[in-house]
């Protein structure tokens, strides 16, 4: 019989706080497709602004320990979270106002110093929201049973994100304007801003009746304890199992913004496939077959424990991916239509379907994960930094997963599109196809091997997990009866 008594949330807490994601990651869509403004408005070659997108990830790595630092400290009337939300979500709506509103309006001398601003000015923004997604969990639940339902809410969410994001996109807005033009993208920050912004108003109504000082002050030892940015180094070289999500996921996320990334895109389904709606139209169909999948996984890591099912979904990616690669490979990619039931129609809607319902598990996890890290610290040093920790995995995350854009700049800059960027109905040649396919299938395999042993080394399995949060829950009684 269980008698731990835990920190547990509301079904709905957990569901809303993990809109706060979907929040920031619309921002982050929408800024996928900056090549495109970028280039084909602005005139900016596609390698500066590539280079640009990787310096700008890397400045963001170095914002996460002050916004970390400040998080830890803040104890304010408001809580220590809820203030982040609302001055993050405000510098991005201010920052994609001003970046495809303005830009074009600046006189050509200005125009690059004045974009470089605005996109420093979205990626503080993005920082200051999204440091609350990964830190504020402790305070929703310490409940092993319990944090594997924000994996699904998140997956669950993101599903619903993507697929009504491509469909705008592919479906409604490049059919609707002809290209990606000014109208185009005056529509599309309409749709993002308002959505992110209802969003971001559910997660703080999720997290505000934990947000007190009271669900933090009493895992302390001493409440008057400094905790300097020494204690970031100290954090990195002891936590064991901080560093190897560290590299476990910040390989994953090179790899898919990479094979995410909206020039690779356009070269799979607009250029090798031919026909660009097929990616909006497969999002839906695939959706709730991915949903299923997600509900099994969830499922599976609540009794089985995060670690074990994150790794059994890498292997099967790995299967899965290689098996999509040779079917480009060895197939005719210009029969996936939809619209039959051939065998290259058949093939890659299955495998599409079971690589990105399997990956969404994996990916779903590392945000819990990240809190098992959180809650790891107070057990093995007694410090609750949940900023410190969120933005030590971030800053780490962030400058390797910053190549992303240099790396598809580079690689399509190599067959010939150093000042341009590939256009939707362009024929296929050779260099194009390698190159989709290293960037589609190949650097995603690479993230996954990579992760698969970095996970070798992680420590906290099911049974440890259950060790470290009833050491909290023992510790949060102890000092409530004090």
């Amino acid at each position: 019989m269980e008698t731990t008594k835990y920190n547990r949330a509301k079904t709905w807490q957990i569901a809303f706080f993990a809109l706060n994601m979907m929040s920031t990651n619309l921002y982050l869509f929408l800024m996928s497709y900056v090549s495109y403004y970028a280039n084909g408005l602005l005139g900016m070659s596609l390698v500066f602004v590539s280079t640009l997108a990787t310096a700008m990830r890397i400045f963001d790595g170095f914002t996460d320990p002050i916004i970390g630092w400040m998080i830890d400290h803040m104890n304010g009337r408001f809580g220590k979270f809820r203030p982040f939300l609302v001055i993050g979500n405000a510098l991005l709506m201010i920052s994609m106002i001003l970046m495809y509103k303005t830009t074009h309006l600046i006189p050509d001398s200005l125009r690059i110093p004045y974009f470089v601003v605005i996109y420093a000015l979205y990626i503080l923004g993005y920082t200051i929201q999204g440091t609350v997604t990964t830190s504020a969990q402790t305070l929703l639940t310490n409940d092993p049973k319990q944090r594997p339902l924000y994996g699904f809410f998140t997956g669950f969410f993101m599903l619903f994100l993507q697929t009504g994001f491509l469909a705008i996109i592919s479906n409604y807005l490049v059919p609707k304007y002809g290209s990606m033009s000014y109208e185009f993208f005056n529509e599309l920050i309409i749709w993002v801003i308002l959505i992110a912004l209802v969003l971001m108003i559910c997660a703080f109504i999720a997290i505000a009746p934990k947000d007190k000082a009271e669900f933090y002050d009493n895992l302390v030892d001493n409440k008057e304890e400094k905790v300097g940015f020494k204690v970031y180094w100290e954090v990195l070289k002891q936590n064991r199992a901080l560093q190897m999500l560290i590299i476990s996921e910040s390989t994953d996320k090179l790899a898919s913004t990479i094979a995410g990334n909206s020039i690779v895109g356009v070269m799979l389904f607009g250029i090798i496939i031919g026909d660009y709606e097929v990616m909006g139209r497969l999002s839906m169909i695939t959706m709730i077959p991915n949903i299923i999948l997600l509900v099994f996984g969830i499922a599976k890591a609540r009794n089985s424990g995060q670690k074990s099912i994150y790794v059994m979904s890498t292997w099967l990616c790995i299967i899965l991916q290689t098996v999509l690669l040779l079917i480009f490979c060895f197939g005719d990619p210009t029969q996936i239509n939809l619209k039959s039931f051939g065998f290259m129609n058949i093939a890659f809607v299955v495998l599409y379907i079971l690589i990105n319902g399997v990956r969404n598990i994996g990916s779903n996890m590392m945000i819990p994960m990240m809190a098992d890290c959180t809650d790891y610290e107070l057990y093995r040093s007694g410090h609750y930094v949940p900023g410190l920790i969120a933005t030590v995995y971030s800053f780490i995350d962030k400058l390797i997963s910053s190549l992303g854009s240099t790396i598809v700049g580079l690689f399509v800059a190599a067959i010939g599109y150093a000042n341009s960027v590939p256009q939707i109905g362009e024929p296929v040649t050779n260099s194009i196809f390698t190159v989709t396919m290293v960037l589609y299938c190949g650097m995603p395999i690479l993230g996954w091997v990579i992760s698969i042993i970095a996970m070798k080394f992680y420590p906290l399995t099911g049974d440890k997990m259950k060790e470290v949060e009833d050491y909290i829950a023992d510790k949060q009684t102890k000092k409530a009866a004090q």
